[in-house]
């Protein structure tokens, strides 16, 4: 357990940088990476701008965080159906547009958010 303790800021330190580069080679390959999340900078400097409470801010970014970690799960799950089959099967077509409806709900879950968020006094 003291090993472990003590190992600790070292492995925190390796997980942190392969997520880094996780976060690098999904933002470097996918298009829709980098779109969600130039939109998410933009949301943060118009809420810089909103008079809301510091609670509604912090959730309408929370949520709209779900919608890049929806899209890099998505990513991972094509990056790995084209390595085990790189020619077409429907099962993979399947799989892909599931991954593609996961992130579709995120969106639907962030738009929902900001209009009840909008719709509170």
């Amino acid at each position: 357990m003291l090993k472990t303790l003590k190992n600790l800021p070292r492995r925190a330190r390796k997980a942190m940088m392969y997520s880094l580069q996780g976060l690098w080679a999904a933002f470097r390959k996918e298009e829709a990476v980098k779109l969600e999340f130039l939109s998410l900078l933009i949301l943060v400097l118009i809420l810089s701008a909103v008079e809301w409470v510091f609670w509604k801010k912090l959730t309408l970014v929370a949520v709209f965080l779900l919608i890049p970690l929806t899209e890099l799960f998505n990513s991972a799950v094509e990056d790995i159906c084209d390595l085990v089959s790189p020619e077409f099967n429907p099962k993979v077509r399947d799989a892909k547009d599931k991954g593609s409806a996961a992130v579709l709900l995120a969106i639907i879950i962030s738009l929902l958010t900001l209009w009840g968020l909008l719709s509170m006094p």
